[in-house]
């Protein structure tokens, strides 16, 4: 009997529950055009050159040993694989973030006097794609809400403005962040807003 109930249970189609508190991005995930690596079907048969005689594995270990039995090499050197690895990895972090478009990453909204105001993480795709992302109150009173959401960003009058809860940030761009005024209950505030390495 509970072995019906199992197979029914698995055989009928999921039940998808939504909130309805949050619009979600409409973009499914669609797997990268080129993958970090893929090395081709003969990657790795063929020694390098000047690699032929060399003891690629060390023996397992049977007593303590000195730091200075190493002679400076603390581990084994990488494999040609490992070593193309991880450039391709680098590769392709690199090619993402050149993709990506200007408000991507992490900000630090501060006021004029230079007490922080929040945070801010938002995805900036490029191409005219959808940003959007979250917020964190860096000054809030115990009362209100400490985060939320942020987005999605318009241009509005030659300014980028991101919907924060509450309010809303204008901005343009300066130097290598951005300046503009926080508006919120109908006051504005001058801020400036500089990435978060």
């Amino acid at each position: 009997m509970f072995w019906l109930v199992f197979v029914t249970a698995l055989s009928s189609d999921p039940v998808v529950q939504t909130t309805g508190l949050l619009d979600a991005t409409p973009e499914t995930y669609q797997a990268p055009v080129v993958r970090p690596f893929e090395p081709p079907s003969d990657f790795g048969r063929e020694q390098a050159q000047g690699d032929a005689d060399m003891d690629l594995h060390r023996a397992p270990l049977t007593r303590p040993v000195d730091v200075g039995a190493y002679v400076g090499s603390y581990e084994v050197s990488p494999t040609d694989a490992e070593v193309a690895y991880d450039q391709g990895v680098a590769q392709a972090e690199i090619d993402t973030d050149r993709r990506m478009g200007p408000l991507d990453g992490r900000w630090r909204v501060v006021a004029a006097d230079g007490a922080p105001l929040m945070s801010l993480a938002l995805t900036d795709q490029g191409q005219g794609r959808r940003v959007e992302g979250a917020w964190r109150s860096l000054d809030a009173p115990p009362e209100t809400p400490l985060s939320g959401p942020a987005g999605p960003v318009a241009t509005v009058g030659g300014k980028l403005v991101v919907p924060v809860s509450g309010g809303e940030l204008r901005l343009q761009p300066a130097g290598p962040g951005w300046t503009g005024e926080w508006v919120q209950d109908g006051r504005a505030r001058p801020v400036t807003v500089s990435r978060i390495d």
